[in-house]
């Protein structure tokens, strides 16, 4: 499990069962929100940084995440407008760090929802689709290939996310030591909601510039 502000956890092993594997995984991604969420609305509360040193790389976040934040950000502090005629592009938005901490553990959280191997997000995948999981991994690394060709740092991002889930699938397999009984109908509701909004909060933003 990959934790909201980037602390990995390792299973030393194997859970006793499907529903005990699934819960370590959902329980991850839960906190990873809630405590997320938390410092966004703390640090949105607080305002900006009284220096002005501090400001939110706007250009960096997912779109979906842009269309969240952006009615909370106030007046940009850095943008580009090379055509008179067009929108501004929106670079920057004063910030705290605590603003900064939140809107890094929602991203973060969110890649490890994605339904790839060993994230949080394949193990949900798995348990709630069984074999459809696999095409939907596909669909999770696409993503992170598309994440990857955006410019400067957001392609960065994505980029080194995608080598590091490549890497973790090496090493033994723990699966479960039971792994007949499955997780019932509203555990299979709860982890597609989780999966949903890693894919969603995690829909690369540098196509869209002007959100």
């Amino acid at each position: 499990s990959i934790g909201c502000l980037g602390g990995v956890t390792r299973h030393l092993s194997a859970p006793p069962n499907r529903e005990a594997e699934y819960t370590m995984s959902a329980a991850a991604g839960i906190a990873g929100y809630i405590v997320s969420l938390l410092l966004v609305a703390v640090g949105l509360s607080m305002g900006p940084d009284p220096a002005g040193v501090v400001n939110l790389n706007y250009q960096l976040l997912p779109v979906v995440m842009k269309l969240l934040l952006r009615p909370f950000l106030g007046t940009s502090s850095i943008s580009n407008q090379p055509d008179p005629f067009t929108d501004p592009t929106l670079i920057a938005f004063p910030a705290n760090p605590v603003l900064i901490g939140g809107v890094v553990g929602l991203l973060v959280t969110s890649l490890s929802l994605l339904p790839i191997g060993r994230l949080d997000g394949g193990v949900l995948a798995r348990n709630a689709l069984g074999s459809a999981a696999g095409p939907l991994g596909i669909l999770g690394f696409l993503l992170l290939i598309i994440g990857s060709f955006a410019p400067d740092d957001q392609g960065n991002l994505y980029l080194s996310f995608g080598v590091a889930a490549i890497v973790w699938q090496g090493g033994s397999e723990l699966p479960p030591k039971e792994a007949i009984t499955g997780i019932n109908d509203g555990q299979k509701a709860l982890a597609l909601v989780l999966l949903a909004a890693g894919f969603l909060l995690t829909i690369p933003g540098w196509g869209f510039p002007t959100i």
